[in-house]
């Protein structure tokens, strides 16, 4: 939730990744000599890189792989340590194992979850507990003395699965077209990231997160040896990275590691007691009666715990509350001004649950309503409160189970409570801005009526677009496609570079919002917003800022109502609360 993880929908909501296609380091033609830094662990050779979406310049970028960040592989559930230095020139010119994956849908479903968040277009990534290391890209100029702006890049899947390592992610495009250093960084998830073991000491607990806080310090400490200003950091990332983003914010470091923050559809949905999740693993592999249960799990093969984990959905490992790197409601963080003052951007997208109905074999229309409702953790609602929400929004033109399951999923668990945080950080005096992701592209397009889908506006932000044309053969990228990357790659390079001066559209104000029935917001205050839109009929690309009170329809093809579906009904309000958990 926006201002909370205490949620209800839980394991069927895997907030992540986007279908990846093959994974592989880049290349460049005709690539000058490996580029090489000096570190105080010794030296790095990385590679150069030219990507596709790039590939009318005859620049390119510096790209050093796997570099580690902290002693790997690490001690089993517990907090990184520092990486040993090398002797010998370190090859970083591919990318390492993701860390230990964790896929809990069952049968066809978690086949279709690995497709569309895996790699469709080939073998999962190579996974090991030998995963903390980082990638770094950086413009062909960069240099020690530079002092380029940095953008560190936290990846999504509902702290369960992702690695850095997928070309979607590929940094190279970004910090070519934006003259910034991009660096990308694995973490640890699920089991091996948030054991929830009472014989982790409070504050070590959540070691996926102190992965997280260990790559940035190490970014302080290096990245002027790449070109990079390491007082000029933007941390950014999508869904449980976004998240990890909101979490960062929430429990700041000191000295704080960053100058600013972009949160794109962040959520994490995990439902369920991740100490009973660790009690039932403890008892599968007969170490629930070891004197000591963690010591007893430490000698089990990861692919045997990994198995396990995988074989249920019940079995979930958020984070533990209040170790000093998550907490659940951040409004208290803001209220007590624990949040620190930096500039912020968050933003969703039209249609963040379609991925999540299609992984479940529901987007073809012939799932009932009920049912779908019921996979997503609506199913606890009360029949009055449900149906009142359907009659209104099908009686504004959202039609067929999909269509109106999609709607009620985005709005109460992405749209209303990112709107929710926004407001309340607005309120308290915090910088922010506001977008709306609403582009629907061939290209991208990996599954049947999918929207501006969770996970969708990824490739528009990193420039890496073209490698969606690997999973959908026989597509292009149109000129629309193009411009509106273009004009997110700089929107979110100059935020990076000059926070203090904006996105390049007005920051969030406290305007009343209509919903799509002409009734205000149960008269909250909402921010302005950006909306990225293609209109598909006119072949026009925009990227305006909608008056919040205007309630016309965009008139067009069903890609774009605008701010008319931001819809907050009464009914809607109640299904927010209880996801908030307040």
């Amino acid at each position: 939730m926006g201002l909370s993880q205490n949620l209800s929908l839980a394991q069927l909501l895997i907030l992540s990744t986007l279908i990846i296609p093959s994974l592989a380091a880049p290349a460049a033609d005709d690539a000058p000599t490996a580029p090489t830094v000096t570190i105080a662990s010794g030296v790095v050779i990385g590679t150069t890189a030219k990507p596709a979406s790039q590939a009318g310049s005859t620049d390119f970028a510096k790209a050093y792989l796997g570099v580690p960040f902290a002693k790997s592989p690490p001690e089993r559930f517990s907090p990184p340590q520092a990486a040993e230095a090398w002797t010998s020139p370190l090859t970083a010119q591919s990318f390492r194992p993701a860390c230990i994956q964790q896929f809990t849908n069952q049968g066809a479903s978690q086949t279709l979850q690995k497709k569309y968040f895996g790699n469709p277009a080939g073998a999962l990534p190579q996974e090991s507990e030998d995963c903390l290391y980082l990638n770094v890209y950086t413009p062909s100029n960069a240099t020690r003395s530079t002092k380029k702006a940095v953008m560190f890049w936290l990846f999504p899947g509902n702290l369960q699965f992702g690695t850095a390592g997928l070309p979607i992610y590929d940094g190279s495009s970004l910090a070519m077209s934006q003259d910034v250093i991009v660096v990308t960084t694995n973490y640890r998830t699920n089991i091996f990231g948030f054991s929830n073991s009472p014989e982790v000491a409070t504050g070590k607990q959540n070691s996926g997160y102190l992965d997280q806080r260990f790559a940035l310090q190490w970014v302080q400490d290096n990245i002027a040896k790449f070109g990079g200003d390491p007082s000029k950091v933007t941390i950014f990332g999508e869904s449980a990275g976004g998240e990890s983003v909101k979490q960062l914010l929430a429990n700041p470091p000191s000295p704080l590691p960053f100058s600013a923050a972009i949160m794109q559809s962040q959520q994490s949905l995990l439902l369920g007691s991740g100490s009973d999740s660790y009690g039932k693993v403890l008892k599968h592999f007969s170490c629930d009666g070891a004197a000591s249960p963690i010591a007893c799990l430490r000698k089990v093969s990861a692919t045997d715990i990994k198995a396990y984990i995988e074989s249920s959905t019940a079995l979930v490992f958020p984070p533990v509350d209040g170790d000093g790197t998550s907490t659940k409601d951040v409004r208290s963080s803001i209220s007590s001004k624990k949040w620190p003052k930096v500039p912020v951007v968050i933003g969703t997208t039209v249609n963040e649950a379609r991925v999540f109905l299609a992984v479940e074999g529901m987007n073809d229309g012939s799932t009932g309503l009920n049912s779908a409702l019921g996979k997503f953790g609506l199913g606890s609602i009360s029949s009055s409160t449900t149906t009142s929400a359907l009659t209104q929004y099908a009686s504004k033109g959202f039609n067929g189970p999909y269509y109106l399951a999609d709607r009620i999923i985005t709005d109460a668990i992405f749209t209303c409570t990112t709107s929710s945080l926004v407001n309340y950080l607005s309120q308290n005096g915090h910088t922010v801005y506001r977008y709306r992701y609403d582009a629907v592209f061939p290209s991208t397009s990996i599954f049947a009526n999918p929207g501006s889908y969770h996970t969708s506006e990824i490739p528009s932000v990193f420039g890496t677009y073209p490698e969606y044309l690997k999973a959908t053969s026989g597509t292009q990228s149109i000129a629309q496609q193009v411009g509106l990357s273009n004009f997110m790659q700089n929107a979110w390079g100059s935020f990076a570079k000059k926070p203090e001066g904006g996105i390049g559209w007005t920051r969030s104000d406290l305007k009343t919002l209509r919903n799509a029935l002409g009734a205000a917001l149960t008269d909250t205050p909402f921010p302005r917003l950006v909306e990225f839109e293609i209109i598909a009929d006119s072949g026009e690309t925009s990227n305006e800022v909608f008056d919040p009170a205007d309630t016309t329809d965009d008139g067009g093809d069903g890609l774009s109502l605008g701010v008319r579906r931001l819809l907050q009904l009464p009914t809607l309000d109640t299904l927010e609360k209880q996801y908030l958990g307040y």
